[in-house]
């Protein structure tokens, strides 16, 4: 008796070692504590629950929190579609991330979950634009299926591209205010140049060999793409934004040309564009 006693305090004590903080979460209270205490603390003046413009009965509807393991590392994540649509995801050692699906700029692209499903065990969220101002996007919204790969959302593709690149060639315009101005060529073996034009750290033209941790997950984002499906332009719909301008060489001599206004066309080329952003500032630049 004692010891099966004894062998149920240690698995239960087991379990409770092996849960972390978001699986034991129970309501939006305390979510809400947890986010401000244990993933940004400049998060305190963000009342994630409140202000939601309708909530939604559904499962997955506004105002509700999923714990989920988005990224199979089999530990606990969370989905939070309040406010905001994001995820946060557990990273081992108490360290969290966050991943925002709600897009705002001038006049915010805001998204509601509504539904999850798995292929090959690897989750896929199915969103649609919310938005309780624009009548556009509550007539026949067209939803989008987002996996978190490559550490972000990117648009479920179920057969990835295998293109050779020889060479990437990004740059960015001018905006109304300080966006950043900058041009940055990176080759197949890592080799980039950087010019640095305007409202960047630094000034002027630089060249390093970028880490290949680093190229191959950019490379390898990009061949998730679906780059055949992609339109050459796209531009939102109001003004003063910046347009970024990927180009893209491939070893058979083809070229892949994307110029975006507002820089959100999709996910997956907003979160490439992101990884050219934190290149200047990641790798060692020499003049």
């Amino acid at each position: 008796m004692k010891v099966s006693t004894l062998l149920f305090i240690f698995l239960a004590s087991l379990n409770c070692a092996l849960a972390n903080d978001i699986d034991n979460l129970q309501t939006t209270d305390d979510v809400q504590k947890f986010l401000e205490e244990k993933v940004n603390r400049k998060w305190r003046k963000v009342q994630f629950f409140e202000d939601i413009l309708t909530e939604e009965s559904s499962t997955y509807g506004k105002g509700k929190f999923i714990k989920i393991d988005l990224d199979n590392n089999g530990l606990t994540d969370l989905i939070i579609n309040a406010k905001y649509l994001f995820a946060v995801t557990d990273k081992g050692n108490g360290k969290y991330e966050s991943h925002f699906i709600d897009r705002d700029n001038f006049k915010g692209r805001n998204y509601t979950l509504k539904s999850i499903f798995y292929v090959d065990k690897t989750p896929l969220l199915i969103i649609e634009k919310y938005s309780a101002f624009n009548l556009e996007d509550q007539v026949n919204p067209k939803p989008d299926t987002l996996t978190l790969i490559f550490g972000e959302f990117y648009e479920y593709n179920s057969t990835p591209d295998h293109f050779i690149i020889d060479e990437i060639r990004f740059t960015t315009s001018y905006c109304f205010g300080t966006c950043p101005v900058f041009e940055l060529i990176v080759s197949s073996d890592g080799t980039a140049n950087y010019h640095a034009i305007k409202y960047n750290d630094q000034s002027g033209k630089f060249h390093t060999v970028i880490d290949m941790v680093s190229i191959h997950k950019l490379f390898d984002s990009i061949n998730y793409l679906n780059l055949t499906s992609l339109k050459d332009q796209y531009h939102v719909n109001w003004t003063d934004d910046q347009t970024a301008t990927l180009e893209i060489k491939f070893n058979n001599g083809q070229v892949k040309k994307i110029s975006d206004y507002g820089m959100i066309a999709t996910f997956g080329l907003q979160h490439v564009y992101a990884q050219f952003f934190e290149f200047r500032k990641s790798q060692k630049w020499n003049r």
